[in-house]
């Protein structure tokens, strides 16, 4: 299958949406699920996969689970180009017609020096995030004797853990707000046409600012639905992050238009 990479010389424009438009997206998902279920649910398994290699490697370190998790959804954009290429070709066949996994797998390649270096940009981000966690439980607890996760969670009302937690996660918070400021429009415009990492980050932040309710929305519905797949041991993932993955291209869609 053959779809156009556009060009850059397009100008991009930021529209205001309406945070109704949330619950759009989100139909809009469900339906190109619907669509191509099995492809859609690959991409899904290997989020399980993740989860589970996750808890198989890291039960007994928290400082790994929780920044892990964290990570789990800072790298969702990235790891859902797949998942927006497959929204990208419904837009380009026939109901009738099969999209290409495949081709999906692969669509980073339209644009490998934007990715590369997103990918770097995020790695840097990711590296930062690791190591301030690590300082935090190291500032918190007694990094010979670190509390389980269970302990930590089920404990999580007592004075020195709630601390550590709002600590812990406002801090968490912060490096999600930038992550999801540079890629909730930079991923899948790179995608989309022939742009810089750069130039699609700052249309990505653009965006955020321009519809910051809707974004906050937007983001809120993204975090609760992964939690409700995390609380199903992971198995709910397999849906729901196909869904998310599908309904975010829409939004891109819906906040980016092009001019010549």
């Amino acid at each position: 299958m053959d779809i156009t990479h556009g060009s850059s010389r397009e100008h991009p424009v930021v529209h205001h949406v309406e945070v109704s438009q949330t619950m759009v997206w989100l139909q809009q998902g469900v339906k190109d699920l619907r669509r191509a279920p099995a492809d859609a649910m690959f991409y899904g398994a290997i989020f399980v996969l993740m989860g589970y290699l996750l808890i198989a490697y890291f039960d007994s370190a928290p400082q790994f689970v929780l920044t892990l998790s964290t990570l789990f959804l800072l790298a969702g954009p990235f790891l859902a180009i797949g998942l927006y290429d497959l929204a990208r070709q419904h837009e380009n066949t026939f109901a009738t017609q099969r999209v290409n996994l495949w081709h999906s797998m692969v669509a980073w390649r339209v644009n490998l020096p934007g990715f590369t270096l997103y990918a770097a940009l995020l790695a840097l981000m990711v590296f930062g995030w690791f190591r301030v966690s690590l300082l935090m439980f190291a500032l918190f607890f007694d990094t010979a004797a670190l509390p389980s996760l269970d302990s930590l969670l089920s404990n999580a009302l007592l004075p020195e853990n709630m601390t550590f937690l709002l600590a812990y996660f406002g801090v968490g918070f912060l490096f999600a707000v930038a992550v999801f400021s540079l890629s909730v429009v930079a991923i899948p415009m790179m995608l989309d046409k022939d742009v810089d990492t750069v130039t699609a980050m700052i249309n990505s932040v653009q965006a955020v600012y321009k519809n910051l309710l809707t974004m906050a929305v937007w983001a809120v519905m993204i975090v609760a639905l992964t939690a409700v797949g995390f609380a199903t041991y992971f198995i709910g993932l397999i849906v729901i992050m196909p869904v998310l993955g599908l309904a975010s291209w829409h939004a891109y869609r819906a906040m980016i238009s092009y001019e010549s």
